[in-house]
This record gives C-alpha cells, sequence and structure tokens, in this order.
C-alpha cells in the first residue's frame, strides 16, 4: 500500500485498519487480525505492528470535518460568541445534562470563550 499510512486500527477479535493517502484523500479498510483463526492464516502482521501515523490522521479527520485541539476555528452560528469570531481551539469538553448524560461537546477557545463545536467550521490556513 504505497503511499497510505495507518491512522485507525479497531476491532476485538475481529481487527481491523484504516488507511489514508493525504495526496490523493482515499481511505481504505483491511483486515489485521482476525484471533477466530488460530492458525494465523488470515493474519497481516506487517499491517497490524504498523504504528499509527499522527499527521495522516490530522489529515484524515479534517478530511471529515473534524475539529481537533489546536485547529483555528471560525464561529458561523451561535448566540453567546459573536459570529464571525475567529480563535485557536484550547480545549474540547462534553456538555452533560443533569443526569450525566452528554448533550453536546463544547469547543473551548484561547480567550476564553466556549461554544458548541457544532456552531464552529474549520478555517483554512
Amino acid at each position: 500500500m504505497d503511499g497510505f499510512f495507518k491512522v485507525a486500527e479497531n476491532g476485538g477479535t475481529y481487527v481491523t485498519g484504516v488507511f489514508y493517502n493525504p495526496t490523493t484523500g482515499e481511505v481504505k479498510h483491511a483486515l489485521l487480525r482476525d484471533y477466530d483463526y488460530a492458525d494465523g492464516s488470515r493474519d497481516n502482521d506487517e499491517l497490524y505492528y504498523m504504528p499509527i501515523n499522527e499527521e495522516a490522521r490530522t489529515l484524515w479527520l479534517h478530511s471529515m470535518g473534524r475539529i481537533l485541539v489546536g485547529d483555528v476555528v471560525e464561529v458561523y452560528k451561535g448566540r453567546k460568541v459573536p459570529v464571525g469570531t475567529v480563535g485557536r481551539v484550547k480545549d474540547i469538553k462534553p456538555y452533560k445534562d443533569r443526569y450525566g448524560r452528554t448533550v453536546a461537546d463544547y469547543v473551548y477557545l484561547e480567550d476564553g470563550q466556549r461554544t458548541n463545536i457544532d456552531n464552529c467550521r474549520l478555517k483554512e490556513d
């Protein structure tokens, strides 16, 4: 898989991996290990032991529109933070109701303001 980097791995007895090519934007999924087969016939040790590339992971998450800590965002809707505010994300925390259920994720900007993550979009550099 030339040009592809491992960006995610998940599973229990059936472990799969996500591979991303930053130059083309392609995403591939592959079986890494299947513990149900004791003989190892379905294992791919080369891909299983490949480390996750954090730079490619960040690009992959940004391609899906995910906001991460350290990103520059623009507030484009909402009431409490003025529309058009541009700031760097200091932290992302869940907002919970009185029963402990997560209602939304809040973005905390470096200037101390906070708003719902759905009110923000990534600002292109």
